[in-house]
């Protein structure tokens, strides 16, 4: 969504691109040009934190991957 941004299209016409909402391209559009590539990592979300790290997130994945 950012690189399309960065091609100079316009908010609507990434919207239809990648067939998402306008304020979802409004909001991550934002977000690059507040804080750049920090702005593109997930924020924490409330409720319970996370009992999967992105470790055995990884190794599932790489699990996954080398099983094909």
């Amino acid at each position: 969504m950012v690189l399309a941004c960065a091609e100079g299209l316009e908010n609507r016409s990434v919207a239809k691109k990648l067939r998402c909402s306008l304020g979802m391209v409004g909001k991550w559009r934002s977000r690059f040009l507040k804080a750049r590539l920090e702005g593109l990592y997930d924020e924490p979300r409330p409720g319970a934190p996370r009992q999967v790290t992105d470790a055995q997130v990884e190794q599932i994945v790489v699990r996954t991957l080398v099983g094909r």
